[in-house]
């Protein structure tokens, strides 16, 4: 099985990715590692600042050019990336995942917390806005679609702006704690097939969930 993980920064593509992989015991393939490679970084995951030090086109289609070709060559996996879903047609389940700005400005704020510099609400939205503008900018000259409007290739969407009512470690591992349970109890019902000990089961009645909608 193949399943590839969209979203705008900071709505959760990273944790969900890993814990989709965990669950169906596939290898996981991130864009975002592909880009640190590219820039000779040594951060394995997500910073605002890596994401702004991309711009050049090049760079960012030689990103693509790899990823497209990993979901090709793999037999199964789970993919994170923010491009995938449009620039390859290879067989895959997409999803969309959607987060408000202010869910994930909260998100942003929990993990610089979780690397010991803390950034305000302001900071963090500002750092968003950055990003969401650079990346849609990128996308539209390299690929001619909108980031932030067209789903066309998307199977699912996956709401999860509701689940992190405030910037604590707390709201942010039940919130994605949550997606995960929702999203895997999602793709069971059309016939996925976890590993066994995976947990399937949604979480607890009255517990937030994201709202999920299939499109095909």
């Amino acid at each position: 099985m193949k399943i590839i993980i969209s979203g705008l920064t900071a709505a959760g593509k990273t944790t969900l990715s890993h814990a989709l992989a965990r669950a169906f015991d596939v290898p996981r393939y991130s864009a975002s590692a592909v880009l640190l490679d590219v820039l000779g970084r040594g951060e394995r995951e997500w910073s605002p600042e890596v994401d702004l030090a991309r711009g050049d086109p090049e760079l960012e289609r030689a990103v693509d050019a790899e990823m497209a070709g990993l979901l090709g060559r793999a037999p199964a996996g789970v993919f994170d990336s923010w491009g995938l879903p449009w620039y390859s047609a290879e067989p895959a389940v997409r999803i969309w995942l959607e987060s408000d700005e202010g869910s994930r400005a909260r998100k942003c704020r929990v993990s610089y917390l979780e690397r010991g510099s803390p950034r305000g609400r302001a900071e963090c939205a500002g750092l968003l806005r950055d990003k969401d503008g650079l990346s849609r900018e990128l996308f539209l000259a390299n690929w001619g679609f909108d980031l932030f409007t067209d789903r066309t290739p998307f199977d699912v969407l996956v709401d999860c702006s509701a689940l992190i009512p405030t910037a604590t470690r707390r709201d942010a591992r039940a919130g994605a704690r949550a997606t995960f349970q929702a999203v895997l109890a999602a793709l069971v019902e059309r016939g996925a097939r976890p590993r066994e000990s995976a947990p399937t089961a949604r979480g607890a009645r009255g517990a937030r969930e994201p709202v999920i909608t299939w499109l095909r």
